[in-house]
């Protein structure tokens, strides 16, 4: 679905990333993991098409999206849904408001159909009943999904996330993450931001690992977690350890039951 290869940014003198090169299957969760400032976010954000990388190419079902005309490229942004780690809801407007306020034909549709699209998207994140309500009457985990819905209002192909468990209770999480999966049987393809391990144990079908701007490695949960590389080493050491216990705990339970 979207390719990317060999992209730089960097900001004045500090290097944000630096020859990056991934791809995003169709229909497959991609989780992008490591610590604050490592450049994860700022993937998100040449993805989504708000900055431009200084270097490198980017395919959106294998088209450059730099040599793009301005209708195909508008077109492929509207394939794409963003849900940023701050929910970015609008405080003077209602749930129903907030969703339908990026939708390019809401103009064009009737009271009746505005409706019928949000009380649809507010079904589909579980949050019927709150079309009325305005944020500041929402929990941190009932606004996340109203970002969401608002995300799917022109049904996007592709959906970032941006830190979406942070801040939130183990409760909301776990509704969260239910939700993203749900959205892939949908057939939406997501790309989550994350630097919590529960949320890339639960999502992640491809994980990518990144330091200092450059992904250190890749690969499903089981090869990082046997992985030799320092970095990653220390990273999912907690995991690893795990693993390490559930396999002593194996062999001692086989050596006393021979």
């Amino acid at each position: 679905m979207v390719e990317l290869k060999n992209i730089s940014l960097s900001f004045g003198e500090k290097l944000i990333l630096e020859n990056v090169s991934f791809t995003i299957e169709n229909n497959l969760t991609t989780v992008i993991v490591g610590p604050s400032g490592a450049g994860k976010s700022s993937i998100l954000k040449i993805i989504a098409g708000l900055w431009r990388p200084d270097s490198g190419e980017i395919f959106f079902n294998g088209k450059d999206i730099f040599k793009m005309c301005e209708s195909e490229y508008q077109t492929m942004r509207k394939k794409i849904g963003i849900v940023f780690q701050s929910n970015a809801l609008f405080d003077s407007l209602s749930v129903t408001e907030n969703i339908l306020y990026f939708l390019p034909e809401r103009k064009s549709l009737t009271d009746h159909e505005l409706k019928e699209i949000s009380e649809r998207l507010l079904n589909f994140v579980n949050m019927d009943g709150t079309g009325d309500l305005y944020p500041e009457e929402l929990s941190g985990g009932m606004k996340k999904r109203i970002a969401i819905a608002r995300a799917l209002a022109f049904n996007p192909k592709l959906i970032l996330f941006d830190e979406p468990t942070t801040g939130l209770d183990p409760l909301n999480s776990a509704s969260i993450i239910e939700l993203i999966e749900k959205l892939k049987e949908s057939g939406t393809t997501s790309v989550v931001v994350s630097h919590i391990l529960n949320d890339v144990v639960e999502l992640g079908e491809q994980i990518i690992v990144i330091n200092d701007g450059s992904i250190v490695e890749s690969g499903r949960i089981e090869k990082l977690i046997t992985s030799e590389d320092p970095f990653v080493n220390k990273f999912f050491y907690r995991l690893i350890k795990h693993d390490r216990i559930m396999k002593s705990s194996y062999n001692m339970y086989e050596l006393v039951n021979v």
